[in-house]
Order: structure tokens, then sequence, then C-alpha cells
């Protein structure tokens, strides 16, 4: 009998599923794919400030449990948090191979995520960079300042998750794994690619133009190609 493959994919925190936009028409006909909306993403600043980590675990496991009745190997691309995410599932033995786009293992923020979040408030994305940013975005803008009640908590409970991740799911993630980082993310410090080389099956590879959010022409190619090997490769 054929085996049955399915690819989830899953974005980072206060983005949306738009950032896979550039590699989900290579996925193969007869893979099932599935793109995860979390929980409190796609409205509001209030309907943020409401959800959680946990919740958003949980969404992860429900869905990887549910494809698992139909397929045989399940892969799984995250961006950002949505990596983190799908690491954490990896050491459950539920997910053949990890494809992961800026894993947040360290945060080292730059003066231009601030600028590229102004510019988006002030509708001025005429550049590259701040129209990735806006596409990206997976809040709605609001500006009642009580809905962000429950922000500090969101972030709080990502930074716990990057330390917990670093110390106790890096090494116990066993399937073959690709990253790409960015080398002028905003968010992303460089130290993340060190952490990651705890993870035995590994190809980590530098993005030389692009930012957390807007991938260079040449770096989407350079993606694409890494993605299509990911695809491609032995279940085991």
């Amino acid at each position: 009998m054929r085996e049955r493959y399915g690819i989830i994919f899953v974005h980072g925190i206060v983005g949306n599923n738009h950032i896979f936009d550039f590699l989900a028409p290579l996925v193969p006909e007869n893979y099932e794919s599935r793109f995860i909306n979390l929980n409190g993403h796609g409205g509001d600043a209030l309907a943020f400030s409401k959800t959680s980590m946990a919740e958003w675990k949980a969404q992860i496991e429900a869905a990887v449990s549910e494809m698992k009745t139909r397929c045989d190997h399940i892969l799984a691309v995250g961006h950002s948090m949505g990596s983190l995410l799908i690491m954490e599932e990896a050491t459950k033995g539920n997910l053949t191979r990890l494809f992961l786009l800026n894993p947040p293992l360290h945060i080292s923020l730059r003066v231009s995520l601030l600028a590229n979040i102004v510019k988006v408030a002030i509708g001025r994305t005429s550049d590259s960079v701040a129209q990735a940013a806006k596409d990206a975005y997976g809040i709605t803008l609001d500006f009642n300042p009580l809905h962000y009640y429950g922000w500090p908590s969101r972030y709080l409970e990502l930074f716990k998750e990057i330390r917990r991740v670093r110390k106790s799911v890096l090494p116990d993630i066993h399937c073959p794994v690709r990253a790409l980082l960015s080398a002028y993310d905003e968010m992303v410090s460089p130290s993340s690619s060190k952490e990651l080389s705890n993870i035995g099956d590994i190809s980590i590879i530098t993005l030389p133009e692009s930012t957390h959010y807007y991938y260079s022409p040449a770096d989407r190619k350079a993606i694409m190609k890494e993605f299509e090997y990911f695809i491609t490769e032995s279940p085991v």
C-alpha cells in the first residue's frame, strides 16, 4: 500500500499563514496539507489578549493527532514561534521532518523592528521590508489600548517557551531538520544557530539578504530549493 503524507504549516506570534504563500504551490498534490491559524490570530488585539501559549500548543497537538489517523508520515513547517511549537511535537515522535524559518532560540531586537511597526501603523509601507511585515501581521490594527491587556503575558509566555525549548526540547528532536535563518532578522539573534546545532540531524542555512518577514527574491529561490529537498527526502 502506498504511504500517505501530510504536512502542517504553523505561523508565528501575531502572524498569519501568508508567510507560506510562496511554498504552498510546491506541496505535491497527493499530500494532505493544513495551515494552522493559531487562536487569537486573524482578529483584533482583544482576541489575541484572550488566548495563550497553552491553547496554541493544544491546537498543534490536536492537528497532528487528527492528521495521524490518515497519514503515515507528517512533515511540519514553522515560521518564528511556529517553529517552537512544531519542535515540541517532534519530541513525541509524531513528525517525520521539520522545516524551520527563523526559529527564535535567542532574541535580539533591532531598531528596524520598531521602525517597521510604526510604518505599518501609519500606512507607510512603500518599501519591501515594511510591506512584508504588514502582510505577515495577523492582528488587525486596534486603537483601543484596553484591548492589549493580555499582550505582555503572551510575550512572557513566548520568552519562557524559548528558554524551555533550548534546555529541554532541542536534544530530544531525532528527526531530520532544515533550519533557515535570515542575516538581517529584526528579532531572532544569530546565536540561535548555535543552539540549533544541538539537534543531531540538522542542516542550517543562512539567508544573506532577508529579515524576519521579508525574503529577497534570491533568498526565496534558496528557500524554495531547500523546501523541495525537504519534501522529497526519504521519510527515514
